[in-house]
């Protein structure tokens, strides 16, 4: 099979092995991340717990920041695998623009819904320190994408639901229920899961996916 050109998704595969590959330093791993990192209690406090860390990349900005920011070797090489694999042909529906676009809007989509889970179950938890790290909210927007664009089967209705509604929504449980399955496992692994991150950026892909592609397509 040979892959379409993705000068944006090689770029941003460049991009994040670069930076996994400086921050192998882990004084400046940890540094990179206290200062770039996704935490909820910056998006509802000040950064008054911050103080002493020096420079630090401005709240709105954590959940682009974070998305460039691995828990190491293993985790930046498996994101961009995925990355590399459905990236591109996304890319090449979409074209660049749109494409960033995604990307990015997903990661701030999936940070909205990272917060809110932290938020809503654990306001005053110490967890509200615990930092996000990742590209895999982005990618999850990339992957909702991708399953619209090209489905392994013809799409079927529910019931009364057609099946223009009923594939996204089923898309939406199966992710769900898979990311909440690893999200119970991961622990027991030693494997901690922005479980809500991946479910966010996934519903970001599919409510994105019809949007941008009439917009790339407005003159078709």
């Amino acid at each position: 099979m040979q892959f379409p050109r993705g000068p944006v998704t090689n770029a941003l595969v460049a991009i994040n092995l670069v930076i996994a590959a400086i921050l192998l330093v882990p004084a400046w791993w940890q540094y990179a991340v206290i200062s770039g990192g996704l935490f909820p209690i910056r998006l509802s406090e000040s950064s008054a717990a911050f103080s002493d860390v020096g420079f630090l990349v401005p709240a709105f900005l954590t959940p682009l920041s974070a998305a460039f920011l691995h828990g190491g070797i293993a985790h930046v090489v498996m994101n961009m695998l995925m990355l590399l694999l459905i990236g591109k042909m996304v890319e090449r529906v979409l074209g660049g623009g749109l494409y960033l676009a995604l990307y990015i809007g997903s990661a701030y989509i999936a940070a909205t819904f990272e917060c809110l889970a932290s938020f809503i179950a654990l306001p005053m938890s110490v967890d509200m320190m615990v930092p996000a790290i990742g590209a895999s909210g982005a990618i999850s927007g990339v992957i909702g994408v991708y399953v619209l664009l090209f489905p392994n089967k013809k799409p079927v209705s529910w019931g009364p639901i057609p099946a223009g509604y009923a594939r996204p929504l089923h898309l939406t449980l199966a992710w769900a229920v898979l990311n909440l399955a690893i999200g119970f496992v991961g622990p027991s692994l030693g494997i901690s899961i922005a479980i809500w991150s991946h479910i966010g950026g996934f519903i970001a892909g599919l409510l994105l996916a019809r949007p941008m592609l009439l917009w790339r397509y407005r003159r078709a």
